[in-house]
């Protein structure tokens, strides 16, 4: 079986408003991914995007700024749980590492926990993916190098 594609995922970030002297300022960040798999590595990269709207006595601006690129790799026998969920209408890859920093410096990630969301017409590919990293995990362990990972096969419908 051949590795498969990179899966593109989105996280999603509150925005802010702030109210002041200066005017009124609207921020919408945007966070857009890349997951990876190379060799028994899973490689997640991401860049935010944030526009910032001001309205203010001197006029009307907006300004969008890109952050720079960002990427962790993390070897799959450290997962300890994938899932995925959300069917049709909202697809996401929950992943769950071993260490609590595993996904520290990804927005939106708790200790040890990320959830990518996926688009609907890449559920197919997350699947394919799920699947591969599945077969990569089985085989650390068969060489002795993790758990079982807990996998949900119900929770994809």
């Amino acid at each position: 079986m051949s590795a498969p594609r990179t899966l593109p995922f989105r996280l999603r970030l509150p925005g802010w408003d702030k109210l002041d002297w200066e005017g009124a300022r609207s921020v919408a960040a945007r966070v857009e991914g890349r997951l990876h798999l190379v060799g028994g590595m899973l490689v997640i990269e991401w860049a935010v995007t944030e526009k910032t709207q001001r309205v203010a006595l001197d006029g009307i601006t907006s300004r969008v700024e890109v952050l720079p690129l960002e990427m962790i790799e993390l070897p799959v026998a450290e997962l300890v749980d994938l899932r995925l969920v959300g069917g049709w209408w909202a697809p996401r890859l929950d992943l769950r590492a071993r260490r609590l920093d595993a996904f520290d410096g990804i927005p939106t990630a708790r200790p040890g926990v990320i959830t990518l969301r996926i688009r609907r017409q890449d559920r197919q590919l997350a699947a394919e993916m799920a699947a591969e990293i599945e077969r990569l995990h089985a085989q650390a362990m068969v060489n002795g190098e993790t758990d079982p990972l807990r996998l949900d096969p119900g929770a994809q419908s």
